[in-house]
């Protein structure tokens, strides 16, 4: 890393935290923390909504999808415009007209406590499990670059991003995430132009183009119902469309996100919003696997990305098997 890397980091770690809280510093109220006194307007509801779902995970394995399956993962994301309109009729006035901060808040009102409990139960469960997965992607990436035991870095992560939430509430998380976006989308277009500009000279795009599809990585819609498969067109739009409602419909981490819209139409325009630059997105996130799959074609990758566990596995009695793997793999 040199020192532009090191300055996009820790300044991108280091605004984050100090902005979001200076912003929100003020907040005292219950509405202030949980809805950001509701003065959200659409389109930073719908960055938000877009944010929160991409998680580090999101930039991480989306590429290798595509790597590894190509490009039909997207269709899954078919059925993400159908659960936004969905939602935007059905759930969005009901919440409002509640005046509920949670999404279990209408399972009391609708059944009785014991089942808002149980509901939010689950919710703390699955998006406990899902947190952890989401630190430890980025964990690992931070100790491959600094060299440092990924409990460090998850650690740091986790520290940051408490520091933050806790002092201000859905509004900072709200606020950042649009600098978050910025500069996480900024890194994955440098990442598309790097792995092309660094192909042979004689390969054009067009060129790289063709052997993706040639290699069956350009594999956008498949329209075939075929129930062994997992991607195509028809899961998309039906199983997409129930993951999504359930996703963005009950899970707190999104619904807080649209109630903190100043009206009921705010968050529907900020969810109509997330519904029409999502499935762009990904495409865009899976079209650089594709550029990256293409640019290991003709570029050895290393044996080991991750220097720190190199390193560590060296210390072991397994040394001569590693290091007589990497010779059969240098002679390739």
């Amino acid at each position: 890393m040199n020192y532009i890397d090191w300055l996009v980091l820790f300044g991108t770690l280091s605004f984050i935290v100090i902005y979001g809280t200076l912003r929100t510093r003020g907040n005292t109220s219950i509405e202030g923390y949980l809805k950001g006194d509701n003065t959200m307007k659409w389109w930073m509801i719908g960055i938000s909504i877009m944010a929160t779902q991409a998680s580090a995970v999101t930039f991480l394995s989306t590429p290798g999808q595509a790597i590894e399956d190509g490009m039909r993962f997207l269709q899954f994301y078919f059925g993400l415009p159908i659960a936004m309109v969905i939602i935007s009729v059905t759930m969005v006035p009901i919440y409002y007209r509640l005046k509920v901060f949670t999404a279990y808040e209408y399972l009391e009102t609708r059944f009785d406590l014991k089942t808002r409990v149980l509901g939010a139960i689950l919710f703390l469960i699955l998006r406990g499990l899902s947190a952890g997965i989401t630190l430890f992607a980025p964990s690992i990436v931070l100790s491959t670059i600094l060299g440092w035991p990924i409990y460090v870095t998850t650690v740091l992560i986790g520290s940051l991003v408490i520091v933050y939430l806790v002092s201000g509430g859905t509004k900072a998380v709200s606020l950042t995430q649009r600098q978050q976006l910025a500069v996480i989308m900024s890194g994955m277009l440098l990442a598309g132009v790097l792995a092309f500009t660094m192909l042979p000279d004689h390969i054009t795009f067009g060129n790289a183009m063709q052997l993706a599809g040639n290699l069956d990585r350009l594999n956008l819609v498949n329209l075939e119902f075929d129930l062994s498969d997992r991607y195509n067109i028809w899961s998309g739009l039906v199983a997409g469309t129930f993951l999504f409602l359930s996703y963005f419909g009950t899970d707190q981490s999104q619904v807080a996100r649209y109630l903190s819209g100043k009206s009921v139409t705010e968050s529907r325009l900020g969810l109509m919003f997330n519904g029409l630059l999502k499935v762009p997105m990904q495409f865009l996130i899976l079209f650089i696997g594709v550029l990256v799959f293409v640019f290991y074609l003709f570029t050895q990758p290393p044996v080991f990305h991750n220097q720190v566990l190199k390193e560590r596995a060296m210390q072991t009695e397994q040394r001569a098997h590693i290091t007589e793997l990497e010779g059969n793999y240098n002679r390739i």
